[in-house]
């Protein structure tokens, strides 16, 4: 095997490597985000502050509207451009699902209740964060 194929096949190797490592990479917000709110959850109190009334709504709101802006970092920016409503659907849904499920939960959970305001405040962050990654895919393409 002469030099000029060996590069090659080291530049081929190289960027498989590159392709797996910026998958995984891009992947990995969203699961890291269901385990924080999952944590945060679980617990009888929040830390933090209570500045004003309804800070919590917009605590919710916020961490939906991450939730579904990285699980829309799951599809390609070819799906967004060919499936935009499709993936905006699918990725307020699965957020506004995890809520309901979140919520659920809380039931369960000493000193936190179900509220369905809350799931209310997931669902208007999930589509805020599905419309921030539409908005976004459309500007980099």
């Amino acid at each position: 095997m002469d030099a000029i194929q060996s590069n090659k096949i080291n530049a081929n190797k190289i960027n498989a490597l590159f392709f797996i490592t910026r998958n995984i990479i891009i992947r990995l917000p969203a699961p890291l985000i269901i385990v924080t709110i999952t944590i945060l959850s679980s617990q009888s109190t929040l830390p933090g502050p209570q500045a004003f009334f309804g800070i919590d709504k917009l605590m919710h709101f916020t961490a939906y509207a991450f939730l579904a802006a990285a699980i829309g970092l799951w599809f390609s920016r070819e799906s967004w451009s060919r499936k935009h409503l499709r993936n905006f659907i699918v990725c307020a849904a699965i957020a506004s699902g995890y809520g309901v499920l979140d919520e659920l939960h809380q039931y369960f959970v000493p000193g936190r209740t179900c509220d369905i305001w809350d799931w209310v405040a997931d669902t208007l962050g999930a589509a805020a964060g599905s419309a921030a990654v539409l908005l976004g895919s459309r500007k980099l393409l």
